[in-house]
């Protein structure tokens, strides 16, 4: 065998390493920047998990805003309830059934009519 030999399966054994170096570094790569990205997009911190928790903080944002327009109204309730007699008078006229004195009631039942004839019943 000569020299020239040698050195000529040398150089195809250094090719053949360096084609299987550069093939592991590629496969490496690719095995990483898969993993990076499922991380990434689908771990317990990643991105889709931020977009849910971002929906959440909305809808919750506007629960507090509807809360507090409500608890608003109701503080004017109250305060119309403590220092204004009408108010103070429709709510007890409404709610209790109370009546000024003098005044007559009358009472309608719902679902009865007056005018229908009795024996015309079904």
């Amino acid at each position: 065998m000569s020299v020239k030999a040698r050195s000529n399966q040398r150089q195809e054994i250094l090719q053949v390493r360096r084609k299987r170096r550069w093939t592991f570094y590629v496969i490496s790569g690719l095995l990483l920047m898969s993993y990076f990205t499922y991380s990434f997009l689908f771990d317990t911190m990643g991105f889709m998990k931020y977009l849910n928790m971002k929906r959440t903080q909305s809808r919750i944002a506007d629960e507090i805003n509807t809360i507090e327009g409500e608890n608003a109204r109701l503080r004017e309730d109250i305060e119309a309830v403590r220092h204004d007699r009408a108010t103070m008078e429709g709510l007890a006229r409404d709610r209790l059934g109370m009546v000024r004195e003098g005044e007559t009631v009358f009472l309608f039942v719902p679902g009865t009519n007056q005018n229908e004839n009795p024996k015309e019943r079904p």
